[in-house]
């Protein structure tokens, strides 16, 4: 049975080292994905890039490295982009976890055992919402698609298996010009979470709410169609360990001994 749609995604963030991890992307049917990729390769190839990379794209490096303080040509360009984005992309998905608060939650239950990773998290949640957006729109069968390289993957497979049955694909970013939707909502979502907390903390000094609203706003000009963002709590994290009846640490150790 051919798919009639596909959703790709793609990590920003690590383990280790980083504050936040997002996992983003997109879902369409593969006609509009077709009409995606010839324009959005267009627009790409008119500036002279082969791909968009958000890291080299903000720090004007790599094939951006002549980009760097001309602020009219960058914005028409991610103008640009997010048109092509606007018209040919049905549902934007973006799952965010705080490293720090999935290690709080992982030293009261069995966060890791159960769920794995922040990316394999991360990645099923999207995965599901994906899933169900394609059910809604009686678009199945579904394809799901994570770009290679990023750490999780075997859990991230265990917890599809497990939970909806279901199988996603790696691909390298190359085979898949969708991933570079996933990479510029994940880059920007990480950076806007980790920018908000340090903004927020800086509140307690006495600053102004306006820096961290400009910061929540930038977001918001990148969800340029119907989508799902959200970030795994403190809360959200033991609701679903609680939802899944996940243990609690200190009641196996008591068992054990």
């Amino acid at each position: 049975m051919a798919m009639h749609c596909a959703a790709y995604f793609d990590a920003s963030g690590k383990r280790e080292g980083y504050p936040f991890l997002s996992v983003a992307g997109a879902s369409s049917p593969i006609e509009k994905w077709i009409l995606f990729e010839k324009l959005w390769l267009g627009a790409l190839r008119d500036e002279g890039v082969t791909e968009f990379h958000a890291t080299d794209f903000a720090a004007s490096q790599g094939e951006y490295k002549d980009w760097k303080g001309d602020k009219p040509r960058r914005s028409a360009f991610l103008k640009r982009l997010g048109k092509i984005i606007k018209d040919n992309v049905n549902k934007l998905y973006i799952v965010t976890v705080e490293m720090a608060v999935w290690d709080d939650v992982d030293r009261e239950y069995l966060l890791s055992e159960y769920f794995y990773s922040p990316y394999a998290l991360a990645g099923f949640t999207v995965t599901n919402q994906a899933i169900k957006w394609a059910l809604n729109k009686k678009s199945l069968p579904i394809k799901v698609f994570f770009e290679d390289g990023d750490e999780g993957w075997g859990g991230l497979k265990e917890l599809c298996a497990k939970y909806n049955e279901f199988e996603p694909i790696r691909l390298p970013k190359k085979e898949a010009v969708p991933f570079q939707i996933g990479d510029f909502l994940a880059w920007k979502t990480r950076i806007t979470a980790t920018n908000s907390v340090r903004i927020f903390d800086n509140l307690k000094a006495g600053d102004t709410l306006r820096e961290l609203r400009r910061e929540l706003r930038a977001l918001d000009r990148v969800l340029v169609c119907p989508g799902h963002n959200g970030i795994y709590t403190h809360r959200n994290l033991i609701k679903n360990c609680q939802n899944l009846k996940v243990p609690k640490r200190n009641l196996v150790t008591a068992r054990a001994v």
